[in-house]
């Protein structure tokens, strides 16, 4: 997420950093769809057919659902602890950029 921001941050530069930041855009959603499905194998959930590729283009829906579902609410604190992470990643992200972007 950090590469994507940053890449975004900096003016969306051609090159190797364009295709980092394409990496990153398929990464969070891939890593988050695995995560759910081998979590779903641990708790022998019973998912839909094909649920990974549902959670891989539908993550910030699917994903808490799906949390919710198997956890309930004791679900909010790993909710809790991805936006922490993810809002994290923005601003390193940016004080990263920041830098670069303000050099003549």
């Amino acid at each position: 997420m950090a590469a994507y921001e940053l890449h975004r941050f900096l003016g969306s530069p051609g090159g190797l950093p364009a295709i980092a930041a394409l990496a990153a855009s398929y990464l969070l959603p891939a890593s988050i769809a695995l995560w759910v499905s081998a979590d779903a194998r641990g708790r022998r959930y019973r998912a839909p057919y094909d649920f990974d590729s549902l959670v891989f283009f539908l993550w910030p829906v699917l994903a808490p659902i799906y949390v919710f579902q198997t956890r309930g609410w004791r679900g909010i604190g790993v909710l809790g602890l991805f936006v922490v992470v993810f809002f994290a990643s923005i601003l390193f992200a940016m004080l990263m950029g920041y830098p670069a972007s303000v050099q003549p």
